[in-house]
């Protein structure tokens, strides 16, 4: 004798079924990386000086970057982070003090000027709010071809399909071996404080294949 389902067990068998679906779902997602791209991220520095009237400011727009994120039920995530920063494009608003710095902090015992370049395999990101988190990079940071380990904060804010974030810190030049630089009997101090601000967006190739998959 062969039995029929009644309706509530058709009903509770398609819901079991969509649920499993759905769980199977979100299990993919929350192992989805999407590459994010940075382009035209600012970094602005400042530097006291042995007179405590005068500092040295400096700023570049030319700040870029890729990495990997992930949205998953624990918050964010981020890793493969390569940031890069044409020495070439800081810029204190005087020639003379451009090159000075360009020769005595950035400038290589063999005359190149190699970009600042930072690396790291992942962030730890905790959440901060609905669509916020902070999230603590260390890594490399090379300055001068010398590499150093780097680390810093960065308070990142959801904002679309992109993240804007944000972040200061201190580098040292002494950890670097650079000699604080000193012009007309003004020294400049080790600490140099740094503050960064870019948004990071899907990159280019996400985007495209998105687009031809709809």
């Amino acid at each position: 004798m062969t039995r029929h389902r009644t309706p509530f067990a058709l009903a509770l068998a398609f819901a079991i079924s969509g649920l499993t679906t759905s769980l199977a779902a979100a299990a993919d997602g929350a192992d989805t990386w999407t590459p994010v791209d940075v382009r035209g991220g600012t970094a602005t520095f400042e530097a006291n000086t042995s007179i405590s009237a005068i500092s040295v400011h400096g700023k570049s727009s030319q700040l870029t970057g890729t990495a990997r994120l992930r949205e998953g039920s624990d918050g964010l995530a981020l890793e493969g982070l390569d940031a890069m920063l044409p020495v070439q494009s800081l810029n204190t608003g005087m020639g003379l003090r451009d090159e000075h710095m360009r020769r005595y902090v950035f400038t290589t015992p063999d005359g190149k000027v190699p970009d600042l370049r930072f690396t790291a395999q992942k962030a730890a990101c905790t959440p901060a709010g609905t669509g916020r988190a902070t999230c603590t990079l260390e890594g490399a940071l090379t300055i001068r071809g010398s590499e150093r380990p780097f680390k810093m904060q960065l308070a990142v804010t959801k904002a679309g399909p992109s993240f804007r974030a944000a972040g200061d810190t201190v580098v040292k030049l002494s950890t670097w071996g650079i000699e604080r630089p000193a012009q007309f009997g003004v020294t400049t101090e080790d600490d140099v404080k740094l503050h960064l601000e870019f948004v990071a967006q899907p990159s280019a190739t996400t985007t495209a294949e998105n687009r031809g998959g709809r």
